[in-house]
C-alpha cells in the first residue's frame, strides 16, 4: 500500500512577522524536517514498514507566519 500521510500542527516557536503578504506561507527546503520537531507518527500492530528508496524526497514542509505547519509525505 502506498498513500500520502498530511499532519498540521503548531508551533508558536517558530512564529515570524511577514515583510511581505508573500512571505504569509514560506515552502520550507528539502531536508529542513530534520532540524525542527515533527510529530513521531506510528502505525499501532503494524506487521512491517519501509520508506521507499527513491531519488528525491517525497515531502513538503509549510510554514505560516503563525507557526502553523503543514507536513505531507508519501
Amino acid at each position: 500500500m502506498s498513500f500520502y500521510l498530511r499532519q498540521q500542527w503548531r508551533d508558536p516557536r517558530l512564529q515570524y512577522t511577514p515583510k511581505s503578504e508573500k512571505l504569509k506561507v514560506i515552502k520550507m527546503e528539502d531536508g529542513s524536517w530534520t532540524r525542527i520537531w515533527i510529530p513521531d507518527t506510528f502505525f499501532r500492530n503494524e506487521k512491517k514498514a519501509a520508506f521507499h528508496d527513491i531519488t528525491v524526497y517525497n515531502r513538503l514542509l509549510r510554514l505560516n507566519c503563525t507557526g502553523f505547519l503543514w507536513y505531507v509525505t508519501k
